[in-house]
């Protein structure tokens, strides 16, 4: 059993590329600064964490976006940071970052921006030097044509939830759907950040998790409604940052899209409002794996492990299949080909020079259960002829399961079944029989 279960406060960013989670963006070629591409553990993590985002309606638009979108929902003209340089050492800054929240608010209500003085030195060399603030624009440009003329610019989506807004009235006709109902989107996004920092926090390419609520509320309320905007933050290993955004977005991107494309956009006479529901999925990620992840002293020994306690719905591979030696390797690889058809829960299969460092490796990415092919599984003689060790993760206790002669009648998927019934259920931790035979 682990002797300790203290979550560890720490940048994870090596240990995530070390184990496959994400690794830097052409790092063969120096790497493209703060980009990051998905490994093959952090993929399948992306992937299970985005089917469990419930849709009452979905919608898959485009990423090229066209200028007039932008243009009526505001982003064009609006969808700025405040930017200042240090003239001393170059750095760049967020003004929003680098003075507090009360100063920011005084600069925001000045007419006359151009003559604002940062009252901060820069974190960077020192000093107090700043150029006088600008707009920095965040939206990224892309060419639709051979020639760079501006009329073919199109711009990569900065939010997903455009897109619904867009096809919102070809939504309502197509499904049939009265108010008030949902649409839900899940795809990448584009932000020219001026800041990019703590791994795949900040990125100027992510993915959004966006749900979009369309209702419709009695004319005497909307006088009194109040629109606003309230965030989620989890306490990362940086500091508090934003891992949820709720707003009330009124009617305003449904009343612009309609009033620039005089289309109407109506249902029973009104403009729907919204209530939106905005993660990011990369920082949803970085906020498990930061919670889940443990380092403790095993018990009865001087050694260490290192665990992420995933829950089985979200963890890379419920069961990795491992021989114990070497001359198993076949028994155990035909094993995994015969259950990969025949059970509902994600497998790997599993080598190591011993056994030891494959349980390590695969408590270090999450895997709930281990199946071990030994001697005794293949031995006829034996008492345990056909049956696995399966270990499990959390507590490192083993039992014996039965291995079917024939894989069809699935006495390995029944017994893991009766195991745990984590693989559909997200609250409760698996548990094992009594019939513990070790530890390790």
């Amino acid at each position: 059993m682990p002797e300790s279960n203290s979550v560890i406060h720490k940048d994870l960013t090596n240990y995530l590329k070390h184990y496959g989670f994400f690794f830097p963006n052409a790092e063969i070629y120096g790497g493209l600064a703060k980009a990051w591409d998905l490994g093959p553990y952090g993929a399948e993590l992306k992937r299970k964490l985005k089917n469990l985002c419930p849709h009452n309606v979905g919608c898959d638009s485009q990423i090229i976006t066209h200028p007039q979108i932008l243009a009526a929902s505001g982003h064009l003209k609006n969808f700025h940071d405040w930017l200042v340089e240090c003239r001393q050492c170059r750095k760049r800054y967020r003004l929003d970052n680098l003075i507090s929240s009360e100063q920011f608010s005084v600069f925001l209500s000045q007419k006359d921006k151009n003559n604002y003085q940062v009252k901060k030195n820069c974190p960077r060399c020192g000093k107090n030097d700043f150029h006088p603030p600008r707009q920095f624009n965040l939206l990224l440009t892309t060419n639709l044509e051979i020639t760079e003329d501006k009329e073919n610019v199109a711009y990569l989506r900065p939010e997903t939830c455009q897109g619904i807004f867009t096809n919102f009235a070809l939504i309502q006709r197509s499904t049939h759907r009265q108010l008030p109902f949902g649409v839900g989107q899940i795809g990448k996004s584009f932000r020219n950040e001026i800041t990019l920092h703590h791994g795949i926090f900040r990125t100027r390419e992510f993915e959004q998790m966006e749900l979009e609520f369309f209702f419709a509320l009695p004319k005497e309320e909307l006088p009194h409604y109040a629109k606003k905007t309230q965030d989620l933050y989890f306490n990362y290993h940086f500091g508090w940052g934003e891992l949820c955004s709720n707003s009330h977005r009124g009617n305003y991107d449904l009343s612009q899209h309609s009033q620039h494309s005089q289309k109407d956009l109506r249902v029973n006479g009104t403009i729907p409002e919204v209530i939106e529901v905005s993660f990011g999925v990369e920082r949803l990620m970085l906020a498990i794996l930061q919670d889940t992840y443990h380092e403790e002293k095993v018990a009865g020994s001087q050694t260490e492990r290192t665990v992420l306690r995933l829950p089985p719905l979200l963890a890379p591979f419920f069961v990795a299949i491992i021989p114990l030696s070497q001359q198993l390797r076949n028994t155990a690889y035909q094993l995994y080909l015969d259950l990969l058809p025949e059970v509902s829960f994600s497998l790997t299969y599993e080598e190591a020079p011993n056994i030891g460092k494959a349980y390590r490796r695969q408590d270090a990415i999450g895997t709930i259960y281990c199946l071990t092919v030994d001697f005794d599984t293949a031995d006829p003689n034996s008492s345990h002829y056909n049956t696995l060790t399966c270990r499990h993760r959390d507590s490192m206790e083993q039992i014996r399961i039965s291995r079917s002669e024939g894989i069809g009648d699935d006495k390995i998927t029944k017994s893991l079944s009766e195991i745990t019934i984590m693989n559909a259920n997200w609250e409760n931790e698996p548990t094992l029989p009594p019939q513990t035979i070790s530890n390790n």
